[in-house]
């Protein structure tokens, strides 16, 4: 495995730019705040995303080449990605420029972009757009576009939430960085790359907010499976094997028991970041540290640390939990870091990071002159200010407006969540056939001898994945989910369906509900997002449907779906520009 790894935008009367003083435009307004690590507020909440875009040529290319010795290097050495990757950034600076002086275009709200390249830390050549405002004071807004495995991808942070209610930014996400690449033959796919994005730790580190969302990921295995993304190693699912579910209701029970609090842990410090140790829990923490309603008891230091050092356990002690690619870590490989492996999940906090730590990709050192002094109480004014919360589990998309609605569904459920706290981690779901239980589904209604054909593979698979170091016959989850999906009798199809598109649904309801949008009230919370429910799922429940009652909402979701079939279809991403067959239609 390489170092790297593998509808149009609503109208709206925007107000005009005006490109000015920090005060007097509402994407400016943020500038000076946004970064700081002690604004915890979402209004000062900031993002980071990664849309990415392919074309048959660049995965058949990336497949070509990684099978030959030095060819992953070749690969971003090659003449066509190189050459696209330019082209694609001229295009975007003079659509920008041109439509910039035409004048009347509310989403030209720069006063110039600038193109320049760079080398990125894996050496490889990377073009950036610089977005300037007309007071240079102002900090810039940069697009990096990079190459990947397969793929063009953007790295686009940090940017401010608040950006994302504007109108006039969202056009401009789609007017350059989604309508440039495709008019050049480039497109969103399932299979050949996500749009993953993250948001700032400062924001997930206050309350109990960033163990509500992981439990409330652990009681939807469908976000990362059925509905924003699809079941891949890269991205797995926190429930997607008995001891993975089991790590992470560990470290929640451990969190609401205490476990993490400075008083029962220890005063955390820099030290303990520097070496990445010492974060709990605590075998047997006293009782009264944790509030029922509000997370960890005390003053904002206590509970900065509480939530560090539970955010930094999760990372080493449940997401790397039967990770993805769990295999391929190789010291002869390029890029060899074994503590990237947990990555390798459908949420990610390996960038839950201190000013003065060594970058987990880089290996840079981040912000040195903010390093504090090596036995300083843990503060989160130690943040560094790119520090965040990745939510991996997001397949392509296929406009800024479906990208920007995936984004603001995490933003709006997480401040549903600070309303509602203590989510309570359900212990079994008619999903778990496909995931912790799905061994047990496969043997129980494809026979014995369908588990062994398929551990007889997963032992030829791991020993080529790891060199031959690995010697086992454990079988990936994803496999094993589908297996267990086409084995499974139409009725228990139906019910898994019915609980994932419901389990979607509330998530939905329960986002749009914190929705600040004024146009947001009274509007269809599921428009913007029906689509990604898996068509698969639909046609599971289409013998069972009859049989709802009419308010019910997933009969009600279903006939929204069968009535615009086309038009949601359309905002799907293919599955391969490389004609590959998607797995659930396999065996069919």
């Amino acid at each position: 495995m390489s170092a790297k790894k593998q509808e149009k935008t609503r109208r709206v009367v925007a107000p005009p730019p005006s490109g000015g003083a920090a005060g007097g435009d509402p994407m400016t307004r943020v500038l000076p705040t946004f970064r700081r690590p002690g604004t915890t507020d979402f209004d000062n909440a900031w993002v980071g995303l990664e849309p990415t875009f392919q074309s048959e040529k660049s995965v058949k290319k990336w497949h070509k080449l990684a099978a030959e010795p030095g060819g992953e290097d070749a690969y971003f050495l090659d003449e066509y990605m190189l050459g696209t990757q330019e082209e694609i950034a001229k295009a975007i600076k003079k659509k920008y420029e041109s439509k910039r002086a035409e004048g009347g275009h509310a989403w030209c709200m720069f006063d110039d972009v600038d193109r320049k390249e760079d080398i990125d830390q894996w050496k490889v050549k990377r073009q950036n757009l610089v977005f300037q405002w007309k007071d240079r004071s102002l900090e810039n807004f940069t697009v990096r576009f990079s190459l990947d495995p397969e793929t063009f991808e953007y790295s686009v942070k940090p940017v401010p939430l608040a950006w994302f209610y504007d109108e006039r930014f969202v056009k401009l996400l789609d007017e350059l960085l989604w309508e440039v690449p495709m008019k050049h033959g480039l497109a969103a796919s399932i299979a050949h790359g996500g749009a993953q994005f993250s948001c700032s730790a400062k924001t997930f580190l206050t309350g109990s907010l960033l163990a509500d969302d992981i439990a409330t990921r652990l009681n939807h295995p469908e976000l990362s499976t059925w509905t924003m993304d699809w079941p891949n190693p890269d991205d797995r699912a926190f429930r997607a094997t008995r001891r993975r579910f089991a790590a992470f209701r560990a470290a929640l029970d451990a969190y609401w028991a205490g476990g993490f609090h400075p008083r029962a842990n220890g005063v955390l410090t820099f030290e303990n970041a520097f070496l990445d140790r010492g974060f709990g829990p605590a075998p047997n923490p006293p009782s009264g540290l944790m509030d029922a309603k509000k997370g960890p008891e005390g003053d904002p230091r206590e509970v900065f640390q509480t939530n560090f050092a539970f955010g930094r356990a999760v990372r080493l002690s449940a997401q790397n939990v039967h990770p993805g690619y769990w295999q391929s870590a190789h010291p002869h490989e390029e890029g060899y870091r074994p503590d990237q492996i947990m990555r390798y999940s459908e949420g990610n906090l390996n960038r839950l990071q201190l000013a003065g730590e060594v970058h987990v990709k880089s290996g840079k050192v981040l912000q040195p002159e903010r390093a504090p002094e090596l036995d300083a109480p843990l503060d989160i004014s130690m943040l560094t200010n790119e520090a965040s919360w990745e939510d991996r589990a997001q397949m392509g998309r296929t406009s800024a407006r479906d990208f920007v609605e995936a984004l603001l569904l995490d933003a709006h459920h997480a401040r549903w969540l600070v309303a509602h706290p203590h989510v309570q981690v359900k212990a079994s779901l008619l999903q778990d056939q496909l995931h912790g239980d799905a061994e047990d589904t496969v043997r129980r209604h494809a026979g014995e001898a369908a588990l062994g054909r398929l551990r007889a593979e997963a032992r030829k698979a791991n020993l080529e994945s790891s060199q031959g170091r690995i010697k086992s016959d454990w079988v990936e989850p994803e496999t094993l989910f589908w297996e267990a999906w086409r084995a499974l009798p139409a009725g228990e199809r139906a019910a898994i369906a019915r609980e994932a598109v419901a389990g979607f649904v509330e998530r939905v309801e329960q986002a749009a509900s914190a929705d600040p949008r004024p146009q947001s009230k009274g509007a269809d919370p599921m428009e913007w997002h029906r689509h990604r429910v898996h068509p698969v799922l639909w046609e599971a429940l289409a013998p069972e449907i009859a049989k709802a009652k009419p308010g019910d909402p997933v009969r009600r979701e279903y006939d929204a779906w069968r009535t615009r079939r086309d038009d949601y279809l359309a905002r799907r991403p293919i599955f391969s520009h490389a004609g590959t067959a998607p797995p659930w239609a396999l065996g069919d």
